[in-house]
C-alpha cells in the first residue's frame, strides 16, 4: 500500500457530499481540491499558512480543513496533472501580480486553453491549468521556470519539489484569515478541470516557452565518471534529494538522464537490488526517480532500469580497479526496521537480568516526569541510555552528547543538558561516574536504587526516537509504543493513563498516525496500523536528514580530533573505541520487526 492510499484518519458520517446551505469556499474545495491535486492528500498548516510540514500531511477529504491547507503538485509516479502558478505580491506588489494575470489570461484563450483562478485576501493569485495527460515533473518545473522569466511575479516553488511541493487552491483558509476565492462562476471552473486542456493545447504552451527555457542537451544516460571516495558507501543526501524530490545541481548533471543514473550508481554502491529499488519507487518513498523513468513506456520501464542497473555496475567495478585496492566492503548504516538489541535479546543473561529490573526503575521514574509536554525529551533519553547499555552489554555508557542527540532526535546541547538533568534528579538510577577529557565522553552508569511501586508486569519493547518520529513528533512516539505493547486495542482513555499525556494530544497524535497508516481504528480501539515505520521515515525526508546530521557531526569530530592533537601529544590521549555506536542497526528480514528501530 502506498502512502497515497493510506486509510482515512476517522470514519466521520460529516464527511462526503454537502447539502444546500454550504459556504462558496466549503463548495469549491469539495469540487475542485480533489481535481487540481497531484494525490490524495493534503498538508495542513499549523502556523497560520508559514509552514506546511510533511508531518501536518493527511489524507485529502471532501471537508475543507478549517486552518490553511495545501495539496499536493505531484503524484507519487513523480507526474503532474495540473500546472499550479502561484503569483506572489512579495515579488512587486499587487498591481504587478494582477498585470501578470491578465497577460497569462489572454495568452490562455490565445491558445484555446481552459485554467482555473482564484484570489488571495492579499491581492496574490493562483491560476491553474489542469491537464488531460500527466506529464513528468521535470516538463512541469520546466515550463514554470521559463514563465517565471516572462511573469516575474510567478513563485515557482510549488513545482521545485517532487515530495513537498504543495499549493492552495479554492476555498483554502488564507494565512491573513480570509480563503482563496474563485474569481469566475463554479461551473466554469469545474467545467475547465473536467475537461481538462488536451494534450494538443499543452504543446501550444510548450512550443511556446521554448525560448525562455534553459537549454539542455539530452544525451544517453551515463554514469559521472568520477566517484568521491566518501561515497562508496551509503547513499549521500544529495543522491537521496535527487530520488526524492527531483533537485539537482544541473552544473553537474547536465540532463535528467544524468541525474537518473545517480541515484542508480548510488544504489548499487549501497548494495541494494532492483527490486529494493522498485519498491521504493512504488511506495512513494522515491517519486522524483518514478518521475525520472516516467518518459519511457510503462511496459519498457523494468528493462531500461535493469538496463542501467548493469551499466552502473559495470562503471563501478572499474572504478574501484582504478581506485587501487579500495576497499569494496561498505559500513553498514543499519536499517531502522531491525530487530531492537535494548529488548535484550543478545545481552548476557546477568546484564539482561540488570535491564530488565533497571527498566521497571525507568518506569518509575517515568510516572514522576508525566503530566508535560517538556519532560517528554528527558524520558526519550532514558530510553536511549537503555538501548545503549543492551547494545555495549555493559552498564557504563560511554558516548559523546553528539551520539545521544542522533538517538533523540534533539539538538546536542538540549541532549547535554537533559543529562544533567537527570543525574541530579533525585531517586534517578543513573549517575556520572568520570568527566570527558580528550576524545574521552563523559561516562554514566546505570543504577538501581530502591524504587517503591514499580509497575508490575512484562518487560516492555522501549526505543529512543526513531527516524519517523523526528517528523511525526514526540507525542507520536509514545502512542505508537503503547500500541506496540497493547495486547488488546486501546481507547484514548487508556492511552491517557498510558502515556501521561493530555487528551487532545493523545487525539492530535493519533491523527498524525492514522494518517500515515501507522495506526487505525477498530470496534474495541486502536491498534497498529499496517504501514511501515521505514517508508513513512523516508517519504517524510527523515532519512536524509540523519545522513546530513551525521556527516555534519563527523566534520566536527574530526576538527576535535585534529585540535586535540595540535596540542596534546597524541600518546597521552587514551583513544576511545565505539565498538557498538547504539544508533546504527544491523538489518534483519523478519516481517514482525519491520517497524523496529
Amino acid at each position: 500500500m502506498s502512502i497515497g492510499q493510506l486509510p482515512a484518519v476517522i470514519e466521520a458520517p460529516t464527511q462526503g457530499t454537502y447539502h444546500s446551505g454550504v459556504s462558496p469556499e466549503d463548495r469549491a474545495w469539495e469540487l475542485l481540491a480533489p481535481a487540481l491535486a497531484g494525490r490524495d492528500r493534503v498538508r495542513v498548516s499549523l502556523d497560520r499558512g508559514k509552514n506546511y510540514p510533511a508531518r501536518c500531511e493527511q489524507n485529502l477529504r471532501a471537508r475543507r480543513p478549517a486552518a490553511p491547507a495545501a495539496v499536493m503538485v505531484y503524484s507519487l509516479a513523480g507526474m503532474a496533472s495540473t500546472i499550479f502558478l502561484d503569483l506572489d505580491t512579495n515579488r512587486g506588489g499587487v498591481q504587478a501580480v494582477t498585470k501578470d494575470a491578465e497577460r497569462l489570461r489572454t495568452w490562455f484563450g490565445h491558445n484555446g486553453a481552459q485554467w482555473v483562478e482564484d484570489v488571495s485576501p492579499n491581492g496574490g493569485r493562483h491560476l491553474y491549468l489542469p491537464l488531460a495527460e500527466a506529464i513528468p515533473f521535470t516538463e512541469a518545473r520546466d515550463f514554470v521556470e521559463a514563465l517565471e522569466r516572462r511573469f516575474t511575479t510567478i513563485d515557482p516553488s510549488p513545482h521545485r519539489s517532487v515530495a513537498s511541493g504543495c499549493c492552495r487552491v479554492p476555498g483554502s483558509t488564507h494565512r491573513t484569515g480570509g480563503v482563496q476565492k474563485l474569481t469566475q462562476v463554479v461551473g466554469e471552473a469545474i467545467l475547465a478541470v473536467s475537461e481538462r486542456n488536451a494534450p494538443v493545447v499543452w504543446a501550444r504552451l510548450w512550443a511556446d516557452t521554448t525560448e525562455l527555457r534553459t537549454s539542455r542537451n539530452q544525451l544517453e544516460p551515463y554514469v559521472p565518471e568520477e566517484i568521491d571516495s566518501d561515497q562508496l558507501v551509503g547513499l549521500s543526501s544529495q543522491v537521496l534529494r535527487i530520488a526524492r524530490e527531483g533537485i539537482y545541481d544541473q552544473a553537474r548533471y547536465r540532463s535528467p538522464s544524468e541525474a537518473r543514473m545517480a541515484v542508480i550508481a548510488g544504489a548499487v554502491r549501497q548494495g541494494m537490488t532492483v527490486t529494493d529499488v522498485q519498491q521504493k519507487m512504488l511506495t512513494g518513498a522515491w517519486p522524483a526517480l518514478a518521475g525520472l523513468y516516467s518518459k519511457y513506456a510503462p511496459g519498457t520501464r523494468s528493462s531500461v532500469l535493469a538496463r542501467e542497473w548493469r551499466k552502473a555496475h559495470e562503471f563501478i567495478a572499474r572504478s574501484l580497479r582504478r581506485g587501487s585496492g579500495r576497499s569494496t566492503q561498505r559500513n553498514v548504516h543499519r536499517s531502522d526496521t531491525s530487530k531492537n538489541k535494548s529488548q535484550g535479546v543478545h545481552a548476557a543473561p546477568a546484564h539482561k537480568d540488570f535491564l530488565e529490573a533497571w527498566s521497571k526503575a525507568r518506569s518509575a521514574l517515568e510516572q514522576r516526569l508525566r503530566g508535560s509536554k517538556d519532560k517528554l525529551g528527558l524520558r526519550m533519553m532514558l530510553r536511549a541510555l537503555e538501548e545503549a547499555s543492551a547494545k555495549t552489554g555493559t552498564r557504563e555508557i560511554s558516548f559523546g552528547v553528539r551520539a545521544y542527540a542522533l538517538a533523540t532526535g534533539a539538538h546536542p546541547s538540549t541532549a547535554a543538558a537533559q543529562l544533567q538533568l537527570l543525574t541530579a534528579t533525585p531517586g534517578a538510577p543513573i549517575r556520572k561516574i568520570s568527566d570527558g577529557r580528550g576524545r574521552d565522553a563523559d561516562t554514566y552508569e546505570l543504577t538501581l536504587p530502591e524504587v517503591s511501586n514499580v509497575l508490575p508486569g512484562r518487560r516492555r519493547r522501549v526505543h529512543a526516537v526513531r527516524p519517523a518520529f523526528r517528523e511525526l513528533g514526540l507525542p507520536a512516539a509514545f502512542v505508537y509504543e503503547e500500541l506496540e505493547n497493547a495486547q488488546t486495542p486501546l481507547r484514548v482513555a487508556e492511552l491517557v493513563q498510558a502515556t501521561g499525556l493530555g487528551r487532545s494530544t493523545i487525539h492530535q497524535a493519533l491523527e498524525t498516525l492514522a494518517s500515515w497508516g501507522l495506526a487505525r481504528w477498530k470496534s474495541l480501539g486502536w491498534v497498529v496500523g499496517s504501514a511501515c515505520l521505514k517508508v513513512c521515515a523516508e517519504v517524510l525526508g527523515v532519512i536524509e536528514a540523519v545522513i546530513r546530521q551525521q556527516a555534519l557531526y563527523k566534520k566536527q569530530r574530526a576538527r576535535w580530533h585534529a585540535w586535540l592533537e595540535s596540542r596534546q601529544h597524541p600518546g597521552l590521549i587514551p583513544e576511545v573505541i565505539e565498538e557498538y555506536p547504539y544508533w546504527l542497526f544491523e538489518p534483519d528480514e523478519e516481517p514482525e520487526d519491520r517497524a523496529q528501530l
